[in-house]
């Protein structure tokens, strides 16, 4: 792929790093608030989002994704609870894994295995096109809760990212 849609993925990684960072410092019973009409309480939004992108890479990479019924929750290597800093690590790892894999991918290539509940073939520009998709639904969602317990809610869109972590415009 060429640089412009790998710079999506230097978005995605941004913004999901800028999230757990707001995250971190909340408290246990912060975490379980569930924001009506989103996911869940938050912190299961932010583990449920983590594990998603592992199983995007380990697809990506050609390995087996634990897939039940298209939403298998693999027990992490931390527990059953990892803290908001965990997550925040694991994000990154795997942010950083979709980076390079964003710009490895080709067009045409094709995964072969069980996605959803069924053996079948899926481009893997579709599984890469997942991540961003699934990544922007439940920013929006620790975003939505953020707001409902009255804390500071972070930028996350491209404005915010062009301002913050690209720096300005040079002038021709």
């Amino acid at each position: 792929m060429d640089e412009r849609f790998v710079a999506l993925f230097r978005h995605h990684a941004w913004a999901t790093d800028r999230l757990f960072a707001a995250c971190e410092p909340l408290a246990e019973s912060q975490l379980a608030i569930a924001p009506p009409g989103t996911y869940g309480p938050l912190g299961q939004t932010l583990k449920h989002l983590v594990e998603a992108e592992e199983r995007y890479v380990a697809r990506l990479r050609g390995g087996g994704a634990p897939d039940p019924g298209g939403y298998g929750r693999p027990t992490p290597p931390e527990g059953l609870e990892p803290s908001v800093r965990v997550l925040r690590q694991r994000a990154a790892a795997s942010n950083q894994a979709l980076l390079e894999l964003a710009g490895s991918v080709g067009v045409g290539d094709v995964i072969r295995g069980r996605f959803r509940g069924e053996d079948r073939a899926v481009r893997a520009l579709t599984i890469l096109a997942q991540a961003l998709d699934h990544g922007v639904e439940h920013r929006t969602h620790v975003r939505a809760g953020l707001t409902m317990i009255g804390l500071d809610v972070p930028e996350l869109d491209a404005w915010a990212w062009d301002e913050e972590a690209l720096g300005p415009v040079e002038e021709a």
